[in-house]
């Protein structure tokens, strides 16, 4: 039985109730002509007027087992015609919704491992009920070395997180006031019993209907990651000539790190401006970002200065899967290359541009096929878990999927229920539009004025792919920066 509470009034509705989950969207569910349980004693809906406040809490049961928890959101039209019942149909999101627009973080994650990062961010937005869930990530002790959260939700940094470390993160409802945050890699995602195709595994499941399709809208098998600024690979010198009247000395690219300054030979002190604006003293000063250094000291002309810094250049990485070009090439008699770039000015080391762009291609660098179950009165799937196809009437699909989507359609009249679920062989958690999450990340540089990395990792010449079958294109640095390639009419990944 089916019972629903808003601000722990009881609730009802006249119509089917479906409830809509996904990977990265909010959960939300609509409750339409809804009113309180108690205008049914006197059957006054004409002089009655409901009218939930938003962010009003709302819980829905069926029998003793919470199945949705969450907050009003918005309304539908409501009919103040004097003659008409007055109900209210209201759209009711689940607390992820709180993820995208709750407090924006404020802090850096410096020399943090990922699965410290998670912890960091969780208790960043614990007060709106998140809690650290299931981490289980081979790469969870790995260390971060920098990254400013600065005007970013904790969506977008749980989004970041997962791009680097090429896993699935979702959320998972604990109770009416805990939402648990769980990451995953792929291979260790909870696994659902098998997908058969019988006349008896349809028969004891209550099957109503399995189809497939695939899809290649988002299909890539060549990406292109471009980040405005990343560390150059190399430390760069730079040997300037005193004129007798200048302080302020101009270096051929802007500095990420000032490592030494030296003059005649003689090592000096550096401080950045911002310490000495705090009362530091050096012989140098400078601003991360700039291609300036300035001292408060006048040097003779002639002088040397010898300067050692790791500059900041265009970063720009390629990655490849030969095979899927291959394929598409043999089939088409053509070119097979089909390629997609994005701008992460977020990373801001070539290891995390490489792997942003690895998970692309890793989730979306082959066709997605999809599987649609419908079952009645069995809840066979939960979001995030995965299920292989055994035995499968075509060999194309007898894959593993992940459970992408679920809906669940309630009959009010009858109580029957009606789950549909959609799976995906290519994990792909990504939706064309996610209408309530701010999933795309931000577009400004990670660094602030005089933030600076604890570590660094270079650009290189090729590097080692952590799966089959990918390689990356070598990358040329002419003069500190990236070469640029010449690319068709750009569009968004």
């Amino acid at each position: 039985m089916i019972r629903m509470y808003i601000n722990n009034e009881e609730v009802v509705c006249d119509k089917d109730l479906t409830i809509n989950e996904e990977f990265l969207a909010t959960s939300s569910t609509t409750l339409k002509n809804c009113y309180p349980k108690s205008w049914e004693l006197t059957k006054d809906y004409v002089s009655n007027f409901y009218f939930p406040p938003d962010y009003s809490k709302c819980l829905i049961y069926n029998g003793d087992d919470l199945i949705f928890c969450g907050v009003v959101k918005n309304t539908g039209n409501i009919d103040l015609n004097p003659r008409q019942p007055h109900y209210c149909s209201l759209q009711v999101l689940d607390f992820k919704t709180f993820l995208s627009e709750g407090e924006t973080l404020d802090f850096v994650i410096s020399n943090k491992t990922v699965a410290e990062a998670i912890q960091m961010v969780v208790e960043a937005v614990s007060q709106y009920g998140f809690e650290v869930g299931n981490i289980e990530l081979a790469s969870a002790s790995d260390v971060i070395g920098a990254y400013s959260t600065l005007n970013k939700t904790a969506y977008d940094v749980f989004q970041y997180l997962a791009d680097i470390t090429q896993s699935r993160w979702f959320t998972r409802m604990v109770d009416q006031n805990t939402v648990a945050i769980d990451f995953y890699d792929p291979e260790s995602l909870p696994q659902a019993e098998d997908l058969e195709y019988s006349q008896e595994y349809y028969e004891e499941n209550n099957i109503i209907d399995i189809k497939y399709n695939y899809s290649t809208k988002d299909y890539r098998n060549k990406q292109i990651m471009l980040s405005d600024e990343v560390f150059a690979s190399i430390d760069y010198n730079d040997t300037l000539i005193a004129d007798g009247y200048n302080t302020t000395f101009t270096l051929l690219y802007n500095i990420g790190v000032l490592k030494t300054v030296s003059v005649n030979g003689v090592g000096k002190t550096i401080a950045t401006s911002e310490e000495k604006e705090q009362g530091v003293f050096a012989d140098f000063y400078y601003t991360l970002g700039s291609n300036t250094i300035e001292s408060d000291d006048l040097y003779s002309v002639g002088d040397e200065i010898a300067i050692t810094y790791t500059p900041l250049v265009k970063g720009r990485q390629i990655i490849y899967n030969d095979d899927e070009i291959d394929r598409i090439a043999t089939q088409t008699g053509r070119n097979g290359t089909i390629t997609r770039y994005e701008t992460r000015n977020d990373a801001i080391t070539s290891d995390e541009l490489q792997k942003i762009g690895e998970s692309y291609i890793k989730y979306k660098g082959k066709p997605e096929i999809k599987l649609t179950v419908k079952t009645y009165n069995n809840d066979l799937y939960s979001i995030g878990q995965t299920v292989s196809f055994v035995d499968a009437p075509l060999e194309a699909l007898e894959l593993d999927y992940m459970i992408k989507k679920k809906t669940t359609q309630i009959i009010a009249t009858t109580g029957d229920i009606f789950y549909t679920y959609e799976l995906s062989s290519s994990f792909n958690s990504e939706s064309e539009i996610n209408f309530f999450d701010n999933q795309r990340l931000k577009a400004q540089g990670n660094l602030s004025k005089d933030e600076y990395i604890t570590r660094n990792i270079d650009i290189e010449d090729s590097v080692n792919i952590i799966f089959d079958n990918l390689q990356i294109t070598e990358i040329t640095i002419e003069s500190g920066n990236v070469l640029d390639a010449t690319l068709d009419a750009p569009f968004n990944s």
